[in-house]
């Protein structure tokens, strides 16, 4: 099931790969979502299911490094697909803040060395193996799921500000991630210090890895709406040109990308009917009314 839940994750991913590369190459703040692709679709092959995990950690020494390499890799996909969906729409990659990954990143890897000086041979379970006997294990897989789930916390949250129709599945992916990592740390805790219990240590595959797919669904489902959006923009940029010309208006106007440019030409329409006396007609108060509701669309992307 756990290696069904993965792959399926994984295709979504490079879907989003192979669909979104041509408009992240146009548009820098498609990119975000993009590259949280990249990332996750990377962090997923970390997990062996289709290239021999041996393998991979073997390029690293052979002593379970990869398992570091992976959890990092999707602390970044999960805080990037975060903003994918919320950052202004002027934001980039490189104006992101980036303070709380790489903070993440280093508490990760310091608790990791520090606390696994033994790791043994090349594992799919490593940390759940070594928890078994090694407290620093424990104390390391505590702190990567307790960091993960502080990521779900702040999707969950920020969900709110993305578009509706993405919104239910950040919530939902959200949830099923941090529940998944607060069964995980329950599974650790007891294996460590008390007794396993074996319907514990199933609950966060399922978890965290539907969360995982639901997360990737809003990752598709935002990507494909700010196609849409975009498209319609131009579409409307082109009546809207199309319609100040035919007033006389439209060359000497400003405006620098789609929106800024349908808002300008929106204001010196509208201006030009009063100033001279020529009120819009049914087809041009349609085309501004259309204009009106895109420019106003609950997709500012801005933070409150």
């Amino acid at each position: 099931m756990t290696v069904v839940l993965i792959d399926v994750a994984l295709a979504a991913l490079l879907l989003v790969v192979v669909a979104r590369a041509r408009t992240a190459r146009r548009q820098p703040r498609a990119r975000i979502a993009w590259l949280a692709a990249v990332i996750g679709a990377v962090a997923l092959l970390t997990q062996g299911t289709l290239i021999p995990l041996p393998v991979m950690d073997g390029l690293l020494g052979g002593t379970n490094i990869l398992k570091l390499v992976q959890n990092v890799l999707t602390m970044v996909a999960l805080w990037l697909g975060i903003h994918a969906g919320t950052a202004p729409l002027t934001a980039r990659v490189r104006t992101l803040r980036w303070g709380l990954p790489a903070l993440l990143a280093a508490v990760f890897a310091a608790v990791f060395f520090v606390a696994l000086p033994e790791r043994g041979s090349s594992s799919f379970h490593f940390i759940e193996d070594a928890v078994r006997t090694s407290t620093g294990a424990w104390v390391y897989g505590v702190v990567h799921m307790a960091g993960i789930a502080a990521l779900g916390v702040l999707l969950c949250r920020s969900a709110r500000r993305s578009l509706p129709g993405v919104r239910p599945w950040f919530r939902v992916g959200a949830i099923g991630i941090v529940i998944g990592c607060a069964s995980e740390i329950v599974d650790l805790t007891l294996t460590r210090f008390f007794t396993a219990n074996a319907v514990v240590s199933a609950l966060f595959d399922p978890l965290f890895y539907l969360g995982v797919l639901a997360f990737v669904i809003g990752i598709l489902r935002a990507s494909y709406a700010t196609a849409s959006i975009r498209r319609r923009g131009g579409a409307l940029l082109d009546e809207l040109e199309s319609l100040a010309r035919t007033r006389g208006i439209g060359e000497t106007v400003p405006g620098d990308g789609t929106d800024a440019r349908l808002h300008a030409l929106r204001v010196a329409v509208e201006d030009h009917a009063i100033s001279t006396s020529r009120p819009l007609d049914t087809a041009e108060r349609r085309v501004i009314d259309a204009v009106d509701v895109h420019l106003t669309r609950d997709f500012s992307g801005a933070r409150p």
